[in-house]
């Protein structure tokens, strides 16, 4: 038995896929100058493209680069172009995972990003459940659910994570809708009966 999906595979990609668009890319993963002074500390070249690839996905679009994820090759290229390397140093990154682990850690600090909790479950199920009052279609849903946790500096969950809660979101929607219509016979029945 299949389980239900609120999006497709193109709306997942649009939503939490790594932008390949020059315009996009241009838009979120250019570095700054202090970006590069941060990288320069790093010892080894594919350290520090790995580091500032690890910098741009967690910026936007808000989640951590999978261990086994590789970057796409336009994505990499644009990066890697911004600190003088060749972008296929990325396949060296990090081969103790030790390493892809403490960036992690450091960049979460330093952007000031902390792990999705059971508070960000619950507030992402009233801002999705908001957002379905006015709409069925989940790209929406999770549009806005992914809205608040970039405005409250939190990682992004799997897009599983994030389709179920907009399920439940959408249930919730629906069941506010049907009480309200239902409220709204029983008062024109009652409203019958005077």
């Amino acid at each position: 038995m299949s389980r239900r999906a609120l999006l497709s595979p193109e709306q997942r990609i649009r939503l939490f896929g790594i932008p390949v668009d020059q315009a996009e890319m241009a838009r979120h993963y250019v570095l700054s100058a202090e970006d590069l002074a941060l990288l320069r500390a790093k010892r080894r070249v594919s350290n520090r493209l790995g580091f500032a690839v690890q910098l741009c996905v967690l910026r936007y679009p808000g989640r951590a680069l999978d261990p086994v994820e590789a970057p796409p090759v336009s994505m990499l290229s644009f990066v890697a172009n911004q600190i003088g390397t060749d972008p296929r140093r990325f396949g060296d990154y990090a081969r103790r995972g030790e390493t892809r682990r403490e960036h992690l850690i450091e960049l979460q600090k330093l952007l000031n990003l902390r792990s999705f909790g059971l508070a960000d479950w619950r507030g992402c199920l009233q801002v999705g459940s908001v957002e379905a009052w006015a709409t069925d279609r989940g790209e929406p849903i999770v549009h806005v659910m992914l809205s608040h946790l970039r405005a409250t500096n939190v990682l992004l969950p799997a897009a599983t994570v994030l389709e179920r809660i907009g399920l439940a979101a959408r249930v919730r929607a629906r069941k506010k809708a049907f009480q309200a219509l239902a409220d709204d016979l029983t008062d024109a029945k009652a409203g019958c009966r005077r």
